[in-house]
């Protein structure tokens, strides 16, 4: 009798904690599918970043495949084309046959810039990221593409950038909020804090790397 007794008691114990794991999952669930299925949720505007910039390291490279292994301020110069006349929309027009939209070329959080349908109608205003006139696939190391908002002295980079090695930078609060992600020679990106910028600008091996900023 006493073994009825514990066997049903272990039963009843049973039944009791599978009832209340299953409230607890319907609480949890309550609370945060909300949350999850709200628009821009899904994807964080970071890694949705970092993805527009291996699309974009991914259109250098395959432009350099079909040009003698050139990326397209490579390509310019070699035509004897002055740098300070090379702007960074010229640069991603030159992509435009690799990268499928131009939308990939505003960062999902930066406000200041707005989407256009066509690169026929690409300007600074469309554009997010910076793109390098000197980088070349064969240094891997060097700096090909990042976000924005970088600064120079405290001061907002825009136009053109001769960045050597030894140049003091940093991220400003726009966009990542000092931080940002960087597009190296090789097509990979990362993301790197203001110290983390200085280093990977001294370490580029490229005495002057050419930067055009929206």
């Amino acid at each position: 009798m006493k073994r009825l007794r514990s066997r049903q008691m272990q039963h009843a114990f049973g039944m009791l904690d599978v009832l209340v794991v299953v409230v607890v999952t319907f609480v949890l669930a309550g609370l945060l599918l909300p949350a999850l299925m709200r628009p821009g949720c899904r994807k964080h505007p970071r890694i949705k970043c970092v993805s527009n910039l291996k699309n974009v390291g991914l259109a250098f490279r395959i432009y350099a495949t079909d040009n003698n292994d050139r990326f397209p301020g490579q390509d310019l110069a070699s035509n004897n084309t002055d740098l300070a006349s090379i702007s960074v929309t010229t640069i991603y027009q030159s992509l435009s046959n690799e990268l499928s939209t131009p939308k990939l070329l505003i960062c999902p959080v930066d406000k200041k810039r707005v989407e256009v349908q066509s690169f026929a109608q690409l300007t600074p205003k469309n554009i997010s990221y910076f793109a390098s006139l000197t980088a070349s696939e064969t240094n891997l190391q060097s700096i090909l593409a990042g976000d924005r908002n970088v600064l120079v002295a405290g001061r907002p980079v825009t136009g053109l950038l001769p960045l050597t090695t030894n140049l003091q930078v940093a991220w400003s609060k726009e966009i990542h909020v000092e931080q940002g992600n960087i597009c190296m020679g090789d097509g990979s990106v990362q993301q790197a804090s203001s110290k983390r910028l200085v280093q990977m600008v001294a370490d580029q091996n490229e005495p002057t790397n050419h930067l055009a900023f929206p």
